[in-house]
């Protein structure tokens, strides 16, 4: 697999990373039928803004620490694993990840956690690192009731499904990858026998880029590394960050760290920057 190629790949599916932490509940909320496991860490004060946190696609648990960091800071954090992956029910697929993520926010907003969280609702916001970070910032396009979000190396789906279709070889070689993860001997149940169908059948609807006005009214941090070879600044991060420029009256933060896309080197700034942003921008 040539590198240009693995770098694709690894854009739609990160690493699984999973990290323990002790301040944490984990939870179960139903996604048309599929019950989803989700991780809840709980801010020390009532009424304290929630972050709704949408891990990469191969990532489980509490990333970089940033839950058990976040809730210390009186910031609740929810995430979850999307579903078909991991211990999550159903079949995974970019628009049951859609799905999921509009049942999650439904979920926090609930009578029950409401009372058992003291969930501010008028203060929830929403993001996600790399596939997490494309899936919030696309949730955001079609939902104007987000008004906060948070996008981490997330990429542009559209910008992947124009080299796919560019390149027929390196089409191939993705769909040969994703054969790979099915369980039961990897991680995720496929809504489609060609995870890249539905993708490049889609592909405008998944694409960012090409549809920034619709974040005119909303409050970004937009991050992104210079090392990072798989969403790379040049390709992604920056091209974004000039076009949602061009809104009137935009408000956006963007952050660029010295390391690559796992942030491994830099995670504790970020996390730092993270929560100066979350302050902020809930005071503005």
């Amino acid at each position: 697999m040539n590198c240009v190629l693995k770098s694709v790949f690894i854009t739609y599916c990160c690493f699984a990373t999973i990290i323990s932490s002790a301040n944490c509940d984990t939870l179960y909320y139903n996604s048309h039928d599929s019950m989803i496991r989700g991780y809840f860490y709980p801010a020390k004060e009532t009424n304290a803004q929630t972050l709704l946190f949408t891990q990469g696609f191969m990532d489980s648990g509490d990333i970089w620490d940033l839950g058990k960091t976040l809730s210390e800071n009186n910031i609740n954090v929810f995430s979850f694993d999307f579903r078909g992956c991991f211990e999550s029910e159903g079949e995974q697929g970019l628009m049951n990840s859609q799905e999921d993520i509009g049942a999650a926010l439904t979920f926090l907003a609930s009578a029950e956690m409401v009372k058992k969280y003291k969930i501010d609702t008028a203060n929830i916001i929403l993001g996600g690192y790399s596939y997490g970070g494309h899936m919030s910032m696309l949730y955001a396009l079609y939902h104007p009731e987000i008004k906060r979000v948070i996008s981490i190396s997330g990429g542009d789906l559209g910008i992947v499904a124009d080299l796919m279709n560019a390149n027929p070889q390196m089409r191939k070689g993705y769909s040969n990858f994703f054969q790979t993860l099915k369980k039961p001997d990897g991680p995720v149940d496929f809504l489609y026998d060609d995870p890249i169908e539905e993708l490049i059948k889609n592909r405008n609807y998944f694409s960012i880029l090409d549809q920034t006005g619709k974040l005119a009214n909303v409050d970004i941090f937009l991050a992104g590394g210079t090392d990072d070879g798989v969403v790379s600044l040049e390709n992604y991060v920056l091209p974004l960050y000039r076009r949602i420029k061009k809104n009137e009256g935009q408000k956006i933060t963007t952050k660029i760290y010295q390391d690559g896309h796992s942030y491994q080197n830099c995670n504790e700034q970020l996390i730092r920057d993270i929560l100066e942003w979350l302050i902020r921008s809930l005071n503005e």
